[in-house]
């Protein structure tokens, strides 16, 4: 395989949870839009792919209409311009939201790192080195604000260079960031998400006590719909917990064929090396939201003075309530 870029840095990761309901009753609305951040095929997506393609929305009494977004920024427009009902995103937006005086709530976390890696273009090999050389940079990234803008960022910063003297380039998610990598445009760097940077011959190192992809709606809907919040929390868990036992085999059997046929072997080992990213036990700890909000305060220093409810961004309840049903996992 010709590599276009070398690994440079991996990304931060984590696990998250949600709002407190109610364990049986009628649903109060049975049909849902989930807008979905980024490319639906991305690795971090995967368990919300067989939550859906398994049915386990419908055994909850859900009808779940799936419309994807060029990034998570987008999708999270879509819910807080009510075209959807629940976003599937980072949990990073719980807190940007609250900052605006907008209220939402994790619902169901399924990754337990996000998954960004951090590339160079193959020109720059001997330019870039380290995270320090991305000094004056043109890094490509899903969205401005989006998580991959925040990851690099923060890693800038912590290797003393401050974010903003790099620029940073749209270029979305999926196969339009590979395309834009292949095009040999402007970029001396990248940050995004397998299967895009499997297939760019790239490998993936994950750490960091993080909070990643969740599915969230507005706190106002959560508290008004709270039979359909625990049924779309349920059929997460659900998901998780079929999940922790499938072999690739399985899990290759239950995605849409698009999402691997262009290259399946190498879509099986983007599968493999990312399974570590999944959440079994999506219970959220303040320090985990915490080391979130310091992570997007680099973007944003104005974070750093204003005052957080971390509690608000999430109900541990609901997967409490979601694990009686479908067994506490014994993978950790």
């Amino acid at each position: 395989m010709k590599r276009f870029f070398g690994l440079l840095a991996v990304g931060f990761l984590a696990a998250s949870i949600i709002p407190a309901a109610a364990q049986s009753g009628a649903l109060e609305k049975k049909k849902l839009v989930i807008s979905v951040g980024g490319s639906i095929s991305q690795m971090n997506k995967v368990a919300y792919v067989v939550a859906v393609q398994k049915k386990f929305f419908q055994e909850e009494g859900l009808e779940v209409e799936s419309v994807p977004f060029a990034s998570g920024t987008a999708g999270l427009q879509a819910l807080i311009g009510g075209n959807s009902d629940v976003s599937e995103g980072s949990f990073e937006h719980t807190l940007r939201m609250q900052a605006k005086g907008i209220h939402i709530t994790c619902i169901a976390t399924f990754g337990r790192y996000p998954a960004n890696v951090l590339v160079v273009t193959k020109p720059n090999f001997d330019k870039i080195k380290t995270v320090k050389d991305l000094k004056g940079k043109k890094i490509g990234v899903s969205a401005p604000g989006a998580s991959t803008h925040n990851f690099v960022a923060s890693l800038m910063e912590r290797a003393g260079v401050p974010w903003k003297e790099a620029s940073y380039i749209s270029i979305g998610t999926g196969p339009s960031a590979v395309a834009a990598v292949r095009s040999g445009g402007e970029l001396d760097a990248l940050v995004n998400l397998d299967p895009a940077i499997s297939a760019l011959g790239s490998r993936a190192a994950f750490g960091g006590d993080y909070l990643a992809d969740c599915l969230f709606a507005k706190t106002d809907f959560v508290k008004a719909n709270p039979n359909t919040t625990q049924a779309v929390a349920n059929a997460i868990v659900h998901a998780m917990q079929w999940l922790k036992t499938a072999s690739v085999d399985d899990i290759i059997a239950v995605l849409p064929p698009e999402y691997y046929k262009a290259d399946e072997a190498l879509y099986r080992q983007s599968l493999k090396t990312n399974l570590a990213a999944f959440t079994w036990d999506g219970i959220v700890k303040t320090e985990a939201v915490q080391n979130v909000l310091d992570a997007i305060s680099v973007l944003d220093p104005s974070f750093k003075t204003k005052k957080f409810d971390l509690a608000a961004t999430h109900d541990n309840k609901l997967i409490e309530n979601a694990l009686k049903k479908y067994g506490k996992p014994s993978k950790s």
